[in-house]
Formats: structure tokens, C-alpha cells, sequence
């Protein structure tokens, strides 16, 4: 992105140096066919750039557009199995909590159990001592010490009891604690399968929340750069509706100048002496110079001539007014036609003072003193053209 932004930067810088041309004008008056055909390559050349610019921008664009729909279809798919995953969460955690209630039911049915057995193992050692104790009685002198049949059947039964019921006590204390214990591993083994559940969900679903948080900031990453890359789409769009107006501004100036000096039909070397159009210092001659608002060189294609405003602006020599009006960066300008294909250029004037066509004297007032146009105050700019080239002025005055 800073090499984007280095380029529209330079860019905006074409675009003022583009903007100042007229500026420079106010100082330097209007250039040459060819100087202004130069400008006019060269904005055509920034023209292309911007060009290709926006429609590399657009394409960034465009390919930004195309990321974000797949980041947001991902984001889209992740929230949908993030909800399948903390629903199945939701649902193992509650199955978790029910083993846990039946687990806590096993334990009281397990205490009522090992009370149960408590009991039966005092019964079974009663019960022990009895059949100890019974093991010294003669079982034959028990039955002939019967009073009568019924006394023998009684006696008979209550020794069977006796025997058998040892046998069965001893069994039934073992399933209880064999079905407790069993009871016990199953439940121990099932809330640890399902805790093992809740952990690897959890895992899962934390490890697409992350995702999920990744893909966000992707998406808001990708959010910002188009909109930087769209922010810089306006400002090349801008940038190059302006170069557009600067090349229109160009062109028009150039085909005035052209208009102008080529309509008046003489060819010629332009020999002669020129008087001096007013009287004042030279603030800045003709040729190449540091621009000081730009602070790089530019051709200056006349002679800047400090003067106050109001001065009358005389005619350098006699000639035909070809171009009395207002013309861009110039202003008020008039220009006039010598013979030989010498003219003279008097720009920002305050006032004008002969038209169009009119015959002018060496010395005659065409104009006065001012600031119109681009200027940064009052002064006059002067040029002296051959053939529509400007010439250093000091060779002629």
C-alpha cells in the first residue's frame, strides 16, 4: 500500500504542477507552439497513467470483491457447524448431568445395598453359630425325642432351614455385591466416556470459534484495504478529470496563440530595435530559471518588468493590434504585429487602450499597468516573437 499511495501522491503532485502552469504564465506570459505541445504530451502521458491506474485499481478492487464473498461464505459455513457443534454440545452436557443424577441415584441404591448386606452377613454369622452349634447334636436323637408325628415333621423342617438356608444367604450376598459392583464400573465407565465427549467438543468448538475470529479479521482486513483502494479510485478519477481539464485548457491556448500570430500572414527575421514598453526593472529575464513556487527549472519565454499599477504600456514599435483582449493566465492582453514576422506581447494589463486591428505608433499607449490573470501582482509581462518563437527581449530593446 505505500507504494500505491506514492503513486497517487505523485500523481496529486502532476496535477498541481499541471494547475500552476497557469500561475507561471502570470510571471512568464505564454509559451511557445512547441512548449505547449510538450505540455500536452507530457499530460497526455499522466493521462495514460491514471488510466492504467484505475483499471489496475479496478481490477484490485474487483479481486478484493471476489475475497470477501469467499470470506464470508466460509464465515458463514463455519457459524453454521460452530452451531451444530455447541448444540451437540449442549445436548452431551446434558446427558453428562443425567448420568451424574443416575450415578448419585446408584450410590444411595449402593448404600441401601451394602446396609442390606450388613444385615444379612449378621444374619448369615447367626445363623453360622446356630449350624456350629447344631453340628454337635445327634440328628437321630433329636428325631426319637419327638413327642408325636407332628412334633417329628416340625423338627425335620427346622433342621432343613437350617441347612439349606446358609447356602442361599451366602449366594444371594454374593449377586448383591456382584450386581453393585457391576452397577458401579458402568456408570464410572459412561460418565467418563461422556466427559471425554464434552472435552473433545469443547476442543472443536473452540477451535472454530478461533477460526471463525480468523476469518473476521481477514474479512475486516480485506474491508480496509478496499476501501483504501477504493478511496484511491476517487482520488485517480479526480486526479485525471483534472489532467482532462488541464489538456483541454492546452489545447485551447494553443490554438489561440497559433490563431493569433499566424493570422497575421509576415515571415521574417525580426531585425529591428524595439523601444521599451515601460520604464522599470527587469525582475526576470527571459530563458530557463528556477521556478520559486515549483522549485524546479522552467523555461521563461519573456522579460518581467516591474512597474506600478496604472502605468501607461507603450507600443515597442509601430505595428497592427492582432489579439486585443483577455487570454487565460495572460489576462488583459494585447499583442502587435511588426512586419517580418515581429510581434510584441503585453500581458496583465489593468485596462486596454486600442482594439482589435488598429494601427499603433512606436511610443503610442496600447494599455495599462495591473494584475489580471494569474499574476501574484502588478507588473508587465513582455515577449518578443519571430515567426510565433519567443525571443530573449533584450536583443531587441
Amino acid at each position: 500500500m505505500t507504494s500505491l499511495r506514492r503513486s497517487i501522491a505523485i500523481l496529486a503532485l502532476a496535477v498541481v504542477a499541471l494547475a500552476l502552469v497557469g500561475a507561471v504564465a502570470a510571471d512568464a506570459g505564454a509559451d511557445t507552439a512547441a512548449e505547449i505541445q510538450r505540455k500536452l504530451e507530457a499530460a497526455r502521458e499522466k493521462i495514460a497513467d491514471a488510466e492504467k491506474k484505475k483499471e489496475s485499481l479496478g481490477e484490485q478492487i474487483s479481486n478484493l470483491d471476489g475475497r470477501l464473498a469467499a470470506i464470508q461464505k466460509k464465515l458463514e459455513s463455519l457459524g453454521g457447524r460452530i452451531e451444530a457443534v455447541e448444540e451437540r454440545l449442549s445436548v452431551t452436557r446434558d446427558k453428562l448431568e443425567v448420568l451424574r443424577d443416575e450415578l448419585r441415584l446408584k450410590k444411595l441404591e449402593l448404600a441401601e445395598a451394602q446396609a442390606e448386606l450388613e444385615l444379612e452377613q449378621k444374619n448369615f454369622a447367626e445363623r453360622a453359630v446356630l449350624s456350629y452349634k447344631s453340628d454337635d447334636l445327634d440328628y437321630v436323637d433329636v428325631l426319637l425325642a419327638s413327642s408325636s408325628f407332628e412334633d417329628l415333621i416340625s423338627r425335620v423342617t427346622v433342621i432343613h432351614e437350617l441347612l439349606s438356608g446358609n447356602d442361599k444367604l451366602v449366594g444371594g450376598l454374593e449377586a448383591i455385591r456382584d450386581e453393585v459392583d457391576a452397577e458401579k464400573d458402568a456408570i464410572a465407565e459412561r460418565e467418563r466416556e461422556v466427559a471425554e465427549a464434552v472435552h473433545v467438543l469443547q476442543e472443536k468448538s473452540d477451535e472454530l470459534a478461533a477460526l471463525r475470529a480468523a476469518q473476521a479479521e481477514s474479512q475486516a482486513a480485506a474491508l480496509a484495504v478496499r476501501q483504501e483502494k477504493r478511496a484511491a479510485m476517487k482520488s485517480v478519477s479526480r486526479d485525471l478529470a483534472e489532467l482532462e481539464r488541464q489538456e483541454d485548457q492546452l489545447l485551447a491556448e494553443s490554438r489561440a496563440l497559433s490563431g493569433v500570430v499566424g493570422s497575421s500572414g509576415s515571415t521574417g527575421s525580426g531585425n529591428g530595435s524595439l523601444s521599451w514598453p515601460v520604464s522599470g526593472s527587469v525582475v526576470s529575464p527571459f530563458g530557463w530559471r528556477m521556478h520559486p513556487i515549483l522549485g524546479y527549472r522552467r523555461f521563461h519565454s519573456g522579460i518581467d518588468i516591474a512597474v506600478g499599477y496604472g502605468v501607461p504600456i507603450r507600443s515597442s514599435a509601430a505595428g497592427t493590434v492582432i489579439y486585443a483582449s483577455w487570454m487565460g493566465g495572460y489576462g488583459n492582453v494585447i499583442i502587435v504585429d511588426h512586419g517580418d514576422g515581429l510581434s510584441t506581447l503585453y500581458a496583465h494589463q489593468s485596462s486596454l487602450a486600442a482594439g482589435n486591428g488598429a494601427r499603433v505608433s512606436r511610443g503610442q499607449v496600447v494599455g495599462y499597468v495591473g494584475s489580471t490573470g494569474l499574476s501574484t501582482g502588478p507588473h508587465l509581462h513582455f515577449e518578443v516573437r519571430v515567426n510565433g518563437n519567443p525571443v530573449d527581449p533584450m536583443g531587441y530593446l
